[in-house]
C-alpha cells in the first residue's frame, strides 16, 4: 500500500468531477471540482501556485529542488550527485551512456 501512494505521489494524479442534483428537471445542486494529489515537488514543477503565505525559501524546499530522480530506477538523489558520480542505488551512471 505505501508504495502505490509513493507512486502516485511521485507521479501525481488528477480527479476532474461534476455532480447535478435534480429534482424534476430543477438543478437543486451543481458541482464541479478538479482535484490533484501529488508531492509537492510534483506540484511545483508543473506549475501549481501554492498560497502567499507559503515560505519557499527555507532549507526543506532548498533540499527539495536540489534533488532529482535517476532516469534507470527513479530514486531521488542529489542532482549535482547524479551528475558527477551516478546513481548510488542502481550505479547508473550518464558518462558511461556518453562514451
Amino acid at each position: 500500500m505505501l508504495e502505490i501512494l509513493e507512486r502516485t505521489m511521485d507521479k501525481g494524479v488528477v480527479i476532474d468531477a461534476k455532480v447535478r442534483v435534480e429534482l424534476c428537471r430543477v438543478n437543486l445542486l451543481g458541482v464541479e471540482a478538479t482535484v490533484m494529489l501529488s508531492s509537492f515537488k510534483i506540484a511545483e514543477k508543473i506549475g501549481l501556485a501554492f498560497p502567499e503565505d507559503v515560505d519557499t525559501n527555507t532549507q526543506a524546499w532548498q533540499a527539495l529542488r536540489s534533488k532529482d530522480s535517476c532516469p534507470v530506477c527513479g530514486m531521488e538523489s542529489e542532482a549535482k550527485d547524479l551528475e558527477e558520480e551516478g546513481c548510488p542505488w542502481c550505479g547508473w551512471n550518464c558518462r558511461l551512456e556518453e562514451g
